[in-house]
């Protein structure tokens, strides 16, 4: 749900997931479960971030997604 969630927002907001970049935070490198093994800092595309979180199901991209996204929609 948050892979087709995100993706409708790129549409929306007309954001081009290869090159939108995204820095991890501590928040997302530390959440709990199956991660892509992200670390703070790390900056990757949007794109990058939905392998991540659909090839191992990395909780801490699609954490990172949704942080991202969340401020995007609160802004």
């Amino acid at each position: 749900m948050t892979f087709y969630t995100v993706l409708a927002l790129c549409d929306e907001y007309e954001i081009n997931p290869k090159q939108t970049l995204v820095t991890i935070s501590r928040a997302a490198e530390w959440v709990g479960g199956t991660t892509a093994d992200l670390r703070e800092g790390d900056v990757m595309t949007l794109d990058q971030l939905f392998y991540g979180m659909m090839l191992p199901s990395g909780n801490d991209a699609a954490f990172t997604l949704a942080e991202y996204f969340g401020q995007l929609i609160k802004d």
